[in-house]
């Protein structure tokens, strides 16, 4: 199944390429990379200075799918074990 805009928090987000658009650390705005490793709480973000780790519930992510097509995430609907994301049912309102 291919990743598209409707199933993206179900699938594996780690070789996505990302830029963090918006955060409640100033510090952690703007920063771009590749995901490397996803953890319960945690975003593992390959950058050009090195891995840093991002809190998902605080920040709000650009992510670009294989197909080009960006896509705006909030962290809050990301939180979770990524085995555990394949479960959770959404509710979509658009």
């Amino acid at each position: 199944m291919t990743v598209t805009p409707i199933n993206l928090i179900q699938h594996e987000l780690v070789g996505l390429k990302t830029h963090v658009v918006a955060s409640r650390d100033p510090g952690q705005v703007c920063r771009s990379g590749t995901i490397v490793a996803e953890s319960r709480e945690m975003i593992h973000l390959n950058t050009s200075v090195g891995v840093i780790q991002l809190p998902k519930s605080n920040c709000v992510f650009d992510m670009s799918l294989p197909d080009g097509t960006i896509v705006r995430v909030d962290g809050h609907v990301l939180k979770g074990r990524p085995e555990d994301r394949l479960k959770k049912r959404l509710s979509r309102r658009w």
